[in-house]
């Protein structure tokens, strides 16, 4: 009976096992993967080309280099750094970016099926891989090539000697992928401030809070005119607290109470407070919410550009040419800053960086050749004294003297302009009392000024290009930094009325950058005019699909 018994237990566990075989699916061994990733591989190295679910691998190099240094082994064992991977690129609108650019659906897709197919299971780890590398890419590089759209763009754009293949192994072998890329790419608080400021607005605009009404679009509106535009107007100004809610006999009229409204209005969005809605004020009345979400992905998007060089320098001025301001900052922290005046929208200041090196008292100003050019060589030509009328030389560049303009037959002169014109100190010298070198091929410096009126302006764009500033002996002493040069100095040696050339200790790092939103304020975040009109092109890239621009420092990423 037992024996029996024991018989009939031997048949089922066979029998048991045998169905087993038979449903269940063949799992790919690691054999099996490695083989498919590395013919995989070889394929994109012999065409340049590897489609996977779809889609296209981008990463032409990386990538594959990542591959053959783990001898084609699979790079995502690990089920949590998968999900970390997946969850992260799927919440990349948090940081201004789309989803899609990381084959976020394509992932899902392929984590959901689980197949145990070991050309699936290749597919699914060459996709984590790429996903990784443009995320990794766009977050450290910007999603948009600032060189594409501003030829005088020269900030650092590569990796700092870094190996990009180390960094993907180690984002990939992290305890967390997310917190192992903002460990890498730390970014500072003008950056996480924005992107908190991001997820407020979308939070806004998801309840639908917009609700302000637009005013449409028609003549200047002031103070005295009529019609259902001023009306309008009335409505929006109420429904941002700008103007009280009372009584008025006549809506449609313009008032001197209407005009008060607009006039704080436009100081609260740091335009000219003329109490006039002009073209400039009537945008910023209409601005919607997307339109704010807008703005704050595209200075997202410029922070990415210029991250390091604000990370790898403890100390640097920053001119905000869109907030009219200039910075100084010393360990990361803003210890100064001033008013500034900046190029005219026909002579806009430049993007770049560069390093001071000098400050200069009683300077000369040696005409830029874009001014020459423009408005000095027209106005010699028609009058030779109007140079010594404004305290003006023209100097030979080979002798380097000065040389009579009446003994110059200006008919005959073609081709290259063989002088300088430079300008002596004076009350009439536009550099003012002291300039700031750091040499430039714009020959944008920031300077001193006589026309300081203009700092009394909302929109301060006045200059031919330069940056004018509004207290320029409190810079000098702050950027000389010695005790030799304190204020009492400076102005000893402004009064004497020569030209005095005071060298800095160590250069300091000049940016000059356009920013048009300014996350912090005493009455919140500041959405600035775009008063060059450079959004607009940002923005269109930024919802462009994915496109590869490789860094200085690599060939092909």
């Amino acid at each position: 009976m037992n024996n029996k018994t024991n018989k009939l237990k031997l048949i089922k566990f066979f029998t048991l096992i045998c169905c087993m075989l038979t449903v269940a699916p063949v799992i790919a061994d690691d054999t099996a993967i490695t083989k498919q990733i590395r013919q995989k591989i070889e394929d994109y190295r012999n065409t340049g080309h590897l489609s996977v679910s779809g889609v296209d691998i981008a990463s032409k190099q990386v990538l594959p280099d990542l591959y053959e240094h783990r001898s084609y082994r699979a790079a995502w064992a690990n089920q949590e750094r998968i999900e970390d991977l997946i969850q992260m690129v799927g919440r990349a609108e948090e940081e201004g970016l789309l989803p899609q650019d990381y084959h976020y659906n394509e992932l899902v897709l392929l984590r959901n099926q689980n197949s145990e197919d070991a050309s699936d299971i290749a597919n699914l780890d060459i996709l984590l891989t790429d996903s990784l590398i443009r995320y990794g890419y766009h977050q450290n590089f910007g999603k948009v090539n600032p060189v594409e759209l501003d030829s005088n763009w020269n900030l650092t754009r590569n990796l700092g000697g870094k190996d990009p293949v180390t960094i993907v192994q180690g984002a990939i072998d992290s305890e967390g992928i997310r917190q192992y890329i903002s460990d890498v790419l730390e970014r500072g608080p003008y950056y996480r401030r924005l992107k908190k400021l991001l997820a407020e607005y979308r939070a806004q605009a998801a309840n639908e809070v917009d609700n302000h009404p637009n005013i449409t679009p028609g003549p200047t509106l002031k103070r005295g005119m009529q019609g259902e535009r001023v009306a309008m107007l009335r409505k929006r100004l109420q429904s941002s607290g700008d103007l009280d809610d009372i009584s008025v006999t006549n809506l449609n009229l313009f008032d001197e109470t209407l005009e008060k409204a607009v006039k704080n209005f436009q100081q609260n969005a740091d335009i000219d407070d003329d109490g006039i809605v002009g073209a400039g004020t009537l945008a910023q009345l209409n601005s919607t919410l997307q339109n704010r979400i807008d703005k704050i992905r595209v200075n997202m998007e410029r922070i990415r550009w210029i991250f390091r060089d604000i990370r790898d320098n403890k100390d640097f001025v920053i001119v905000n040419i869109a907030g009219f301001e200039t910075m100084l900052v010393r360990n990361h922290e803003v210890v100064w800053k001033t008013r500034s005046q900046v190029g005219r929208t026909y002579y806009k200041t430049p993007v770049f960086r560069a390093d001071m090196e000098y400050v200069q008292f009683n300077p000369t100003w040696t005409v830029p050749p874009g001014i020459l050019k423009r408005d000095i060589i027209p106005k010699i030509k028609f009058d030779p004294n109007s140079l010594a009328a404004n305290d003006m030389q023209l100097i030979d560049n080979k002798t380097g003297k000065a040389v009579d303009p009446n003994t110059i037959d200006w008919a005959k002169l073609d081709g290259r302009f063989p002088y300088q014109v430079v300008q002596r100190p004076g009350p009439k010298n536009p550099l003012g009392q002291v300039k700031f070198i750091y040499p430039n091929r714009h020959s944008v410096f920031l300077h001193d000024t006589t026309h300081k009126e203009g700092f009394t302006e909302n929109v301060r764009t006045f200059s031919a290009g330069c940056i004018r500033i509004q207290h320029p002996f409190e810079f000098a002493e702050l950027v000389l930094n010695d005790p030799e040069w304190d204020m009492t100095n400076i102005q000893k040696t402004v009064d004497a009325k020569k030209i005095k050339t005071v060298y800095l200790k160590q250069q300091l790092p000049v940016l000059v950058l356009y920013w048009t939103v300014v996350p912090t304020g005493k009455d919140g975040p500041r959405f600035l005019p775009d008063i060059y009109q450079r959004d607009a092109a940002i923005l269109k890239e930024l919802n462009e699909p994915f496109k590869f621009v490789a860094p200085d420092d690599l060939s092909n990423l």
